[in-house]
């Protein structure tokens, strides 16, 4: 029995890519609800709105809100659906102020970038529901509940929790991906039966390309070409690919090197999240990025010396509060 209606689904984390899901859910009928982190957040989207820029057009949705002490006082009911798209180190934080809230059977939906805070949130919540997703959608934001729509990707999801079919459709999201085959153009979501395939794919490519932009200041695209960090990168990749074949993860097509730089060459003038991080003093996710490849090559005797050097530099270019390592 699922613990909450599939109409209605509640976002921890309405950044960039939150918002958009936020957005569009909201367009698209679902009851959604925003848990902002404090009371100034919340009173200035309900002030303001929603307000998502497509193709140049700019669209305003009003999605309910709350933060955690009003929830305290007034809302009733459990959380039965939580997309959380959150910061892979900040989860679990995130979460806390939320718990008495949660159902113990919550279906929570992770939306991030890297791995291994889904085994953290299994650890932390036994009896949760976790799916996970995976997206090649890019958003950005202007300001404080402004955001810009960057590009139309794919949208991977898939169960997590062992106690899930990871084959059939679940059925708390068959709603999501009833609507999303009627909007393709606005959301394009797919089922996977084995979410960790793709969920690694996007990893060894963010620890190809993520970490060597924010050390060498480069955009996407000048790494290609770099004296410097186009040998590292073909170290990266070929590191990342011994560990996932000793994990026993489908190799990407045509090689993870050439699926690099082409995602390189197509956001040619895009910053990478972890650059932009560094920029702005705000921890990266390069732990879950490089040091999930780093902790999944210690368990099978891999040094994985090329990730453990962009860590180190990250360190010393970087101070110790700008980066969670």
């Amino acid at each position: 029995m699922q613990p909450n209606k599939a109409q209605s689904w509640y976002i921890l984390g309405a950044g960039a890519i939150g918002g958009l899901w936020a957005h569009i859910l909201k367009n698209w009928g679902f009851e959604v609800t925003i848990l902002c982190r404090n009371e100034a957040q919340h009173l200035l989207l309900q002030e303001q709105g929603l307000s998502v820029t497509i193709k140049g057009i700019e669209q305003t949705s009003r999605p309910r809100s709350l933060f955690p002490g009003q929830a305290n006082r007034q809302h009733q009911d459990s959380i039965g659906n939580l997309l959380v798209c959150t910061k892979t180190y900040a989860t679990l934080a995130a979460l806390e102020p939320w718990q008495s809230l949660l159902h113990p059977q919550v279906n929570m939906l992770l939306l991030q970038n890297g791995m291994g805070t889904a085994q953290l949130v299994q650890g932390q919540y036994p009896q949760a529901n976790i799916y996970c997703a995976t997206t090649t959608d890019g958003a950005w934001r202007q300001g404080p509940w402004q955001l810009t729509r960057a590009g139309h990707g794919e949208t991977f999801m898939g169960a997590f929790s062992h106690h899930l079919s990871r084959s059939s459709v679940a059925e708390i999201m068959q709603p999501l991906l009833a609507a999303s085959q009627v909007h393709k153009h606005e959301l394009a979501i797919t089922w996977h039966t084995d979410i960790i395939t793709p969920l690694w794919h996007k990893l060894a490519i963010n620890s190809a390309i993520n970490g060597l932009t924010a050390i060498y200041h480069l955009t996407n695209g000048e790494l290609i070409e770099h004296s410097q960090a186009r040998p590292r990168l073909e170290q990266l990749c070929r590191e990342t690919e011994d560990v996932m074949s000793r994990c026993h993860i489908t190799p990407i097509s045509q090689g993870l090197l050439k699926q690099a730089l082409r995602v390189a060459q197509q956001t040619a003038d895009n910053k990478s999240s972890t650059l932009q991080d560094c920029l702005a003093g705000r921890p990266t996710e390069i732990d879950a990025i490089n040091g999930f490849i780093i902790q999944q090559g210690a368990m099978l005797h891999l040094p994985c010396a090329a990730h453990k050097q962009l860590i180190d530099d990250l360190r010393k270019q970087y101070t110790q509060a700008q980066l969670l390592l």
